[in-house]
């Protein structure tokens, strides 16, 4: 291993270009990182795997000088560059010029002053690093840029299961932390995003690795802010997603537009059986598209749609149950407000019903041409007990 005495920067009268002279133990020795030759000579001709630059003075520049130095070393495994003076400019130097090496396992630069230290030396070790298999990132000071080389140096990586990201500077930090977990973990079967506040952008990413997930059962996305553009995203997923059985989406900014894109994929899912979207924006063609989408699918049972626009919406998620849920004996609909509307519905649905046996449709606006509706529906159905 190489330590160093503080740097000293020459120009090369030459080519105008910068040498770097480090001091060894020994002075018959010496190491130079010369700009031109993009490579580390040694005047002894070993080869050198570890370089110690901690506790200089190291800015930008010669930081760009060293990356264009080390750009193509080949043997280089352990660079320690901490306590520097080492801002963004330089960690995005560091970054470009080691996105291609392979052998560079630890890049150490702490306490330097640049944002995004913690996320370029834990980029390069993941991707180099063959076998590790969990990292903890946890509150450090990563934003979005940092979450982004994070992933992208992730992108081949098959061993790396577990990427703790929480308490970072952004929702989308923490979500790649568990984009790669549905990517690498096969033994993830559920994942609670309860209230992470994930808009269209996390939706994204995560919904890009669901796409040929093959053991991840059940997923709680409620009480985050994913609107039209996010369920797109998902819908996309499902189509061709064959395990998902159980998706949580209440308490979120869905509306009309999002059920089209939910419409097409839930024609062709075949796995779903859980679906609940309460407290959304949908309104009634909203949930007349997901109704339409159920004449195909036959697989999910439970739908949830109450607390959306109208009452008509509600009445869609019982409607799906009547028809779909073979284990639904009891249905309690006393002060839904429903009208004639939503009971011509439901009536059209009880008509070939053969296992719900009681129905209390108490302190509703059932008018005599909703009681037609149910009058009708009765010549032909095994309900045994009205409530009114």
């Amino acid at each position: 291993m190489l330590y160093t005495t503080p740097l000293c920067i020459e120009v090369d009268a030459l080519t105008s270009s910068c040498v770097f002279e480090v001091s060894l133990p020994n002075p018959k020795r010496r190491l130079i990182l010369h700009h031109n030759h993009n490579m580390i000579y040694n005047t002894q001709g070993e080869t050198i795997t570890e370089l110690d630059f901690s506790h200089n003075k190291i800015g930008d520049i010669g930081i760009q000088y060293l990356a264009d130095a080390l750009k193509d070393n080949k043997v280089l495994t352990i660079l320690e560059l901490s306590y520097n003076e080492i801002g963004n400019n330089g960690i995005q130097y560091l970054y470009d010029a080691f996105k291609e090496n392979k052998t560079l396992i630890k890049l150490n630069l702490k306490q330097n002053p640049s944002n995004y230290c913690t996320a370029v030396s834990a980029a390069i070790q993941i991707r180099n690093h063959k076998t590790l298999v969990t990292l903890d990132l946890s509150r450090n000071a990563i934003g979005d840029i940092g979450a982004q080389q994070l992933f992208s140096s992730l992108e081949t990586n098959k061993t790396m299961r577990k990427l703790r990201l929480t308490g970072n500077r952004s929702k989308y930090c923490e979500a790649v932390g568990i984009a790669i977990g549905i990517r690498n973990d096969k033994t993830l079967t559920y994942i609670d995003l309860q209230s992470k506040q994930y808009g269209d952008n996390e939706i994204k990413l995560l919904a890009n690795e669901l796409y040929n997930n093959q053991t991840i059962t059940e997923l709680d996305f409620s009480h985050n802010r994913i609107g039209d553009i996010g369920i797109h995203y998902l819908a996309d997923a499902l189509k061709d997603n064959k395990v998902l059985t159980i998706l949580e989406l209440s308490y979120n900014e869905i509306g009309n537009n999002g059920m089209q894109y939910l419409y097409d994929a839930l024609k062709e899912n075949k796995t779903l059986v859980t679906l609940d979207l309460s407290r959304n924006a949908i309104g009634d063609i909203g949930a007349q598209q997901l109704f339409n989408s159920m004449e195909i699918n036959k697989t999910i049972a439970k739908v949830r749609l109450d607390h959306n626009k109208s009452e008509y919406c509600d009445a869609i998620g019982i409607a799906i149950g009547i028809r779909n849920d073979k284990t639904l004996t009891c249905i309690d609909l006393r002060s839904k407000q429903y009208g004639d509307n939503e009971i011509k519905l439901l009536a059209n649905e009880l008509y070939n019903n053969k296992t719900i046996t009681k129905l209390d449709l108490g302190e509703n606006k059932i008018s005599d041409i909703g009681i037609q509706y149910l009058a009708d529906m009765l010549r032909n159905n095994t309900v045994k007990n009205i409530v009114d």
